[in-house]
């Protein structure tokens, strides 16, 4: 081989093993969690979107909380106060307070006919007079066009009294409590009422729903668990409208911090460059005496 092609395919052979050294002391390290335990309040999305707040965040598993509540100014919700906490592998909210559509009824106005109907109410039998057919105005939230026959009434009487006297909110929540450890998790829903009735919660186990179509579907405890170790649960969604407004109340992520792996070298050993097999040097020649016959 000539001396120039052997000194050209050895320092390819060097180059790509620093290149190949190279990626492999820089690829990821496997099961390191994707996100941090976090927890939120309040968020929405739809119409009147609201980012998560107030939000915690445990990225290095120290226990950090805020309750740092100011929500956008909004038609759509109110909270009066609301804590979230994030930790190792851990994570809580406590909301308090919250009215979803406040004074949503305040603006309708009873049609004179239907006045004129609640005003004449007789002494006797007025519970089973039925309930007209009339449309609503638009309440001013992503809800479908309404009706009378929409409101969750009985009879007459209850829609002239929902009507004459509204309520102060389209659904009210007096707080939501809910918290994770690990993979496990728990919800605490005080009272609930729909146009100020009270809604009975039959369970809060995982994935319940109250449905108050087409005014709300409400999802109770929903929970998520991820392909990165992580946990979510959220204590109430509220779906105004088919999916056009949705809001998220109390939601606490569980995840373990991820590992901070120890630095490797990303350059190889130094190493002395590999000789070349020289031709040896000449060696000079040696004199050899000899003797010649005298001649004359």
């Amino acid at each position: 081989m000539r001396p120039d092609l052997a000194r050209t395919i050895t320092t390819v052979a060097a180059v790509g093993g620093v290149v190949a050294f190279t990626v492999v002391a820089s690829a990821p390290i496997g099961n390191a969690a994707a996100r941090p335990s976090s927890a939120y309040a309040v968020s929405a999305d739809g119409q009147f979107p609201i980012a998560k707040t107030p939000y915690a965040e445990s990225p290095d598993g120290k226990r950090r909380t805020t309750s740092a509540l100011e929500l956008p100014k909004n038609p759509l919700i109110s909270v009066r106060a609301g804590n979230a906490t994030a930790g190792n592998d851990s994570a809580s909210v406590e909301l308090f307070d919250v009215v979803v559509g406040p004074d949503i009824l305040s603006q309708v106005k009873l049609p004179p006919e239907l006045k004129q109907s609640c005003a004449n109410l007789p002494a006797q039998g007025a519970d089973d007079l039925p309930i007209p057919d009339l449309p609503l105005p638009d309440l001013g939230l992503p809800l479908p066009k309404l009706s009378t026959k929409d409101l969750p009434v009985k009879n007459l009487p209850d829609l002239c009294n929902l009507l004459l006297t509204p309520p102060s909110s389209l659904l009210g929540i007096d707080s939501v409590n809910v918290w994770c450890s690990g993979d496990e998790g728990g919800v605490d829903i005080g009272a609930l009422t729909l146009l100020g009735q009270r809604i009975a919660l039959p369970t809060t186990k995982q994935g319940a729903t109250i449905p108050a179509a087409p005014l709300a579907t409400i999802t109770v405890n929903d929970q998520a668990k991820r392909t990165d170790g992580s946990f979510t649960i959220t204590g109430l969604t509220i779906d105004l409208g088919g999916g056009t407004q949705v809001i998220r109340l109390a939601s606490a992520t569980c995840s373990k911090p991820a590992p901070h792996p120890t630095p490797k070298p990303t350059h190889p050993p130094t190493t002395e460059p590999p000789q070349l097999n020289e031709p040896p040097a000449a060696t000079p020649p040696t004199p050899v005496k000899t003797h010649q016959p005298v001649t004359g």
